[in-house]
């Protein structure tokens, strides 16, 4: 493995971290556990926009950035955003969070080299059952 994708590799098992330690302290803290959820669905977001960000960084790099492509690649951190209107429940917004990391798993299949699958699948599982885990406890 060379040692960009060894760096990739590395930075997402990291990447890893909040959303298994978050999930893991609801889990271990039920009488504190909804302290935990914010700075979960907080991370998640961050990664909804990150992966955005990712998909226009692609899309900028092309001969002819496609309009629609731009415009798509803003929608997971505008959804992300407004799951944290004040009238929002935990549960959706948890729901929000997986849908949309399956989302752009779905869309990054479709082109990426089989090496970034492989990254993506294992970053979007964990993070995905993570949330999900979280999602069953409130």
């Amino acid at each position: 493995m060379d040692r960009a994708r060894l760096t990739a590799w590395t930075l997402t098992l990291a990447g890893l971290i909040p959303f298994v330690g978050c999930a893991a302290l609801v889990l271990l803290t039920p009488e504190g556990a909804r302290v935990w959820i914010e700075p979960l669905t907080v991370y998640g977001a961050i990664i909804l926009s990150f992966l955005g960000g990712a998909r226009w960084g692609r899309t900028m790099a092309g001969p002819e950035p496609d309009w629609l492509q731009l415009v798509l690649s803003n929608l997971p951190a505008v959804a992300a955003w407004l799951t944290f209107l004040p009238t929002v429940p935990d549960g959706f917004q948890l729901l929000v969070m997986i849908f949309g990391l399956i989302a752009m798993l779905y869309w990054d299949l479709r082109t990426a080299p089989v090496w970034y699958r492989n990254l993506r699948l294992t970053a979007t599982g964990g993070a995905a059952l993570s949330l999900l885990v979280v999602m069953q406890s409130v």
